[in-house]
């Protein structure tokens, strides 16, 4: 079966996704607030959607990658939204982060459309967007999705996929995924500063982290800004402390929901909101090293 796809939001995540989608199967209509972005694509090949409407008419199959749960809800299910001008059958793939409760209601409203929306939360940055090898979680069976035919288009953008079985599944694992991270590169920001008071350089202490019990992902990631002292846009693997917060406060509201306590996370949050403050909301989240070196600067 062959579907028409569509994809909304270009953006950091969506553009490169977008690119490796149009690549393999040849056509997309997409669609950003940005003229620019759709131009960009246009230029390589895709039709560039004159609105969200348009797109939900003709495609039968929609990427989302949209950075604000409230564009998201809006894009989904405003007045002008995917579930008002949509058609009964349509699949909605949606990889934005947004709140697991707010993921649940656009699935039922979806559902009462005769629409399928499903959360497919993404991880590992642009670089592995450009690559196709991200890491998908989708708020699905893996037979509920092999039935539409669906995994040929993730399997473009990613080079595994955990199914979550359940719908909202796919956004808990990315919110869960995305605290943990931080809370480790928290813990290997500290451990870079008392390296520094001891004159042991960062390089050193890497390279027994990451031959030893204590490696980890987050720390690879962000090795070059650390090392380099480079936290800017434009930077590999860059992600803002303000995108940091945002996926920490989502963390925050899973455990109200939950009712299950959250120390460590609120930790973080704390940690990040002094970050913010003291003008680092537009660096990559791994500038709490910078944060700590501030605060406690070697003699």
């Amino acid at each position: 079966m062959s579907h028409k796809i569509g994809f909304i939001g270009l953006g950091t995540m969506g553009m490169p996704m977008a690119k490796k989608i149009l690549k393999k199967f040849g056509s997309l209509l997409v669609s950003d607030l940005v003229q620019e972005k759709k131009e960009e694509l246009r230029k390589a090949g895709a039709d560039a959607a004159s609105d969200n409407i348009q797109i939900a008419k003709d495609c039968d199959v929609i990427f989302l990658s949209l950075l604000m749960p409230a564009i998201v809800e809006d894009v989904v299910a405003g007045v002008d939204g995917l579930l008002k001008h949509g058609h009964p059958g349509q699949y909605i793939i949606d990889t934005s982060t947004i709140p697991y409760g707010l993921s649940a209601k656009l699935c039922e409203l979806a559902k009462e459309k005769g629409i399928t929306y499903v959360d497919v939360p993404i991880s590992g940055g642009a670089g592995r967007a450009a690559d196709g090898t991200l890491s998908l979680m989708a708020g699905a069976t893996k037979e509920e999705m092999d039935s539409a035919q669906l995994p040929q288009y993730l399997e473009v953008i990613g080079n595994k996929i955990h199914y979550a079985d359940i719908r909202g599944g796919g956004i808990g694992l990315k919110i869960l995924n995305n605290m943990l991270s931080k809370a480790i590169l928290f813990a290997d920001a500290e451990a870079v500063l008392l390296a520094e008071h001891m004159g042991i350089p960062f390089e050193k202490l890497y390279n027994v982290i990451m031959s030893s019990s204590s490696q980890n992902e987050i720390l690879r990631i962000k090795r070059e800004h650390i090392a380099n002292h480079d936290y800017s846009a434009s930077a590999k693997s860059y992600f803002p402390v303000t995108g940091t917060l945002k996926d920490l406060d989502l963390a925050r509201q899973l455990g109200d929901e939950t009712g299950i306590s959250s120390f460590g996370c609120n930790n973080m949050i704390q940690w990040y909101r002094i970050a913010q403050q003291r003008g680092y909301g537009n660096l990559d989240s791994s500038s709490i090293v910078e944060l700590l070196r501030e605060l406690e600067p070697t003699k």
